[in-house]
């Protein structure tokens, strides 16, 4: 199993396909510029996806989550990949920060922290990316799942 909060392992050297959530708010400063934030954020981020061509991620973690921190710290703070994301409609939700936002979190079946998920371009549905990976491996999975 690699480094997570999860009760099971998701697969860790691909992707499964589901659907999920963000995490709340920050440890950690600038990789979250731009995020949208919590349940309305997240209405607003499927809005802007439904209108757009742009993918979509959901990133899932709780504040009480270590290795979301690690995470925040060591993948997402990278300039590798901040630079992919950049153009992506992101969006942060913490399930425990209110029932909309649990519900989100079960509508996406999550299982552990962190969560992170890839709408790419419609119609297609949400991917699973496995977080306990090197910045490198992560936006490797980018290019997996949007060519």
């Amino acid at each position: 199993m690699g480094p997570g909060c999860y009760a099971e392992d998701p697969q860790a050297s691909s992707m499964s396909s589901s659907v999920s959530t963000s995490a709340g708010v920050p440890a950690t400063g600038q990789w979250s510029d731009s995020w949208y934030q919590g349940a309305s954020g997240y209405d607003q981020a499927v809005e802007e996806y439904k209108q757009t061509n742009k993918p979509m991620v959901v990133y899932m973690s709780v504040g009480w989550c270590p290795y979301c921190r690690k995470f925040e710290k060591e993948i997402l703070s990278s300039p590798l990949v901040r630079d992919r994301l950049k153009d992506m409609i992101k969006v942060n939700i913490n399930p425990e920060s209110g029932s909309r936002a649990n519900a989100i979190a079960f509508q996406y079946g999550i299982r552990g922290f962190p969560s992170f998920f890839l709408h790419p371009p419609q119609p297609a549905g949400a991917v699973q990316l496995y977080t306990g990976v090197t910045p490198e491996k992560f936006v490797e999975f980018f290019k997996q799942v949007l060519g």
